[in-house]
């Protein structure tokens, strides 16, 4: 939607552009054909050089300007809505149209003139825009095919044929606006549905099929967005699931994968307030918690072990789950998100190695050296 009103923005200026052109190409034409009509033609104007002057030229010219003024101060004025904007940049030209056809009426083609704004109104996409700017143009048709009657015109059959035919074609430009604006409608939302399906597309991608958690490719760019916009502090967890393989071989894997199921809806319900979690692989998660330190972490985590630990699955034999897990603050800008991952990585196996169902506090000095050359070459991105 933002898109939309950005490029509805876009147009107003243009639109508004199109006024100031208008006004600008009607002032230079009325001066060229007033040289031409006083010096080729000298008895087709019936008025004085200064009254036709003021007539044709000076008054039509302060009504164009002011309206682009007027238009362009609507343009940019942040209190009213879009939808004024949007109108507004239409009657604009409407109104030089009224003008023109004021000025010039005994002219047939000025007639035909609101025909521009009513297919202007093609931009908006907008059905009902274009039925009242219809209706308006018909209404200053009327208006401005009077004004010459007034003046002594006689009012044969002729001009009413020449007001029926432009007022024809003006309800006709208006059925073809409407139904090109159809079509765009039509076409937006095959757009629409097509971005949605990728949408949707593109998150299936970053998410793990059976927990419903996010994959280890959102992951690291969620890790990586964290580091990169400095959101300190920023804590990290690795946990992997002890003894997961003898879970399979007790209970068979669709059961096993209602372990996988039950711990990561436990993590997610203990640590989502603070943290993001991620199904990593296999047996192993990861959460992100930004501007969390590693001691609010682990009481979180804590929270989620304790609730996993005395759930019974219902499941012969009974076996106690339990995982390691470590914990690790950001420790320097030398560290990308992968290496950050493999400092986590490393204290988990620290608290694995060390006894399991552990929560470990690591950073980089605390690492012993025997995990380095293991952990070093884990999980290659």
């Amino acid at each position: 939607m933002d898109q939309f009103v950005n490029l509805h923005d876009k147009w107003r200026k243009q639109l508004n552009n199109v006024a100031l052109i208008i006004a600008c190409f009607t002032l230079v034409l009325e001066i060229i054909v007033s040289y031409f009509m006083y010096t080729f033609l000298p008895g087709t104007i019936t008025i004085s050089l200064p009254q036709y002057l003021v007539l044709k030229i000076f008054l039509p010219s302060a009504g164009y300007f002011p309206l682009v003024l007027i238009g362009k101060y609507i343009m940019d004025n942040n209190k009213l809505s879009d939808i004024i904007k949007n109108y507004s940049s239409i009657l604009v030209i409407i109104i030089q149209m009224f003008i023109i056809a004021c000025v010039h009426n005994v002219f047939i083609f000025t007639s035909i003139l609101y025909i521009i704004p009513i297919i202007l109104t093609v931009v908006y996409s907008n059905k009902t825009m274009t039925n009242i700017i219809t209706l308006i143009s018909i209404i200053f048709l009327l208006i401005s095919s009077c004004i010459p009657v007034t003046r002594g015109q006689a009012n044969d059959l002729f001009h009413t044929l020449q007001i029926f035919i432009a007022i024809v074609l003006i309800a006709g430009c208006s059925l073809i606006t409407n139904l090109l604006t159809n079509i765009e409608n039509d076409k937006n939302k095959i757009i629409k549905n097509a971005a949605f399906k990728q949408l949707q597309l593109e998150e299936l991608m970053k998410c793990d099929p059976l927990t419903g958690l996010y994959n280890m490719s959102s992951f690291y760019n969620t890790l990586d967005t964290a580091i990169k916009k400095n959101v300190m502090p920023l804590t990290l967890a690795v946990i992997d699931i002890d003894n997961f393989k003898s879970v399979n071989d007790a209970w068979g894997h669709e059961k096993a994968n209602e372990v996988l199921i039950y711990i990561a809806a436990q993590l997610h319900y203990c640590c989502s307030p603070h943290g993001h979690v991620f199904r990593y692989g296999g047996e192993e998660f990861t959460i992100v918690f930004p501007k969390t330190s590693p001691i609010q972490a682990k009481k979180m985590i804590e929270t989620a072990q304790s609730n996993i630990y005395n759930h019974n699955f219902n499941i012969s034999p009974n076996i106690k789950i339990t995982f390691s897990c470590g914990i690790s603050a950001y420790p320097s800008s030398d560290y990308n998100a992968h290496d950050f991952f493999q400092l986590a990585d490393k204290i988990m196996y620290q608290a694995k190695f060390t006894g399991k169902n552990k929560i470990i506090i690591g950073t980089p000095n605390s690492c012993s050296c025997k995990f380095k050359t293991y952990i070093h070459n884990r999980h290659p991105i």
